[in-house]
């Protein structure tokens, strides 16, 4: 069996996730080893090495690390720790890509199978909007104070901090900071995430947007034409009711170009899109197979 690797780092975990059979008709996610993040040791790949063991532990042996090509996505601010130099037990070959760059490249596969796409990244750092359309090609816009963890304050201002202690009393802070587990916390994940999906989809359509006399220009009447909308990110995708949270944050919108008859909205359920993006160029029909099936699309 054909294995490969992908190793997700963030500043706090590493994930790495192994897929078999890609050059097949059945590809196939073969499971999923995490462990801390080591860059504070001076070692990045150590981290990937103790992810691996687990991995190890739940699948069975992976085989030769020499032999098994490993790929790498940055979800680090700081670049300058991830080294080719920090993978050199690994059969990496400069594998490695930051995860704005995995995303694309999953949205562009997205966009040459179905047609125009928006992909919003809900995490716990920011919410980015990704769109490729045929006449404005690929767009993407970050927005650092619509992320689920340090600016979740900035979150709670844009929603209105009277209504938050409505919903959730005058100690809603403690709940803000309470494990995902609680009743209380997932309505409330669940509230900053509509926020910030229907925010971060307003200021991106808005670069479509030219009033030339209150007339629709020609670009915003290429939104129309969106085929889907994709919901990615563990902020979104851990809640129970992800992909319901993004369908009303997008009626409520009420926006005239994101709302007709022709557009689907899909959840990432899997959260694969950064680990099969970058997987994409290599194997392509096998990266786009087990993005349908985290997407729930049938043939």
């Amino acid at each position: 069996m054909l294995k490969v690797l992908v190793a997700e780092i963030d500043n706090k975990s590493t994930v790495v996730n192994a897929f078999g059979d890609l050059n097949t008709e059945n590809p196939k996610k073969l499971g999923q080893g995490i462990s801390s993040t080591t860059a504070d040791n001076g070692d990045i790949g150590i981290g990937v090495k103790c992810a691996v063991s687990n991995l190890e532990n739940n699948i069975g042996p992976a085989g030769s690390l020499e032999e098994i090509p490993l790929y790498v996505i940055s979800w680090l601010t700081e670049q300058s720790v991830i080294q080719e130099t920090s993978f050199s037990e690994f059969n990496c070959e400069g594998r490695i890509f930051t995860a704005p760059q995995a995303i694309m490249k999953s949205a562009q596969l997205i966009y040459e199978e179905v047609g125009d796409v928006i992909v919003l990244d809900v995490s716990g750092a920011s919410t980015t909007v990704y769109s490729i359309t045929a006449e404005r090609l690929a767009q993407q816009t970050v927005e650092e104070d619509l992320g689920l963890r340090i600016p979740a304050l900035t979150l709670v201002k844009l929603i209105g901090e009277g209504r938050i202690k409505e919903h959730y009393g005058q100690d809603w802070k403690e709940i803000l900071n309470s494990e995902l587990e609680t009743t209380e916390k997932i309505a409330l994940n669940a509230e900053l995430v509509s926020a910030a999906v229907s925010i971060a989809l307003q200021r991106h359509s808005s670069g479509f947007i030219k009033d030339r006399n209150s007339v629709l220009s020609v670009e915003m009447q290429n939104l129309r034409r969106i085929r889907w909308i994709v919901g990615t990110g563990l902020a979104l995708t851990q809640l129970p009711n992800a992909l319901d949270i993004m369908k009303e944050s997008i009626k409520e919108m009420n926006h005239p170009l994101l709302s007709h008859e022709g557009i689907a909205v899909m959840l990432d359920k899997d959260c694969l899109m950064a680990s099969l993006g970058v997987l994409a160029s290599t194997y392509r029909a096998g990266a786009w197979e087990l993005l349908r099936e985290s997407f729930g699309v049938e043939n």
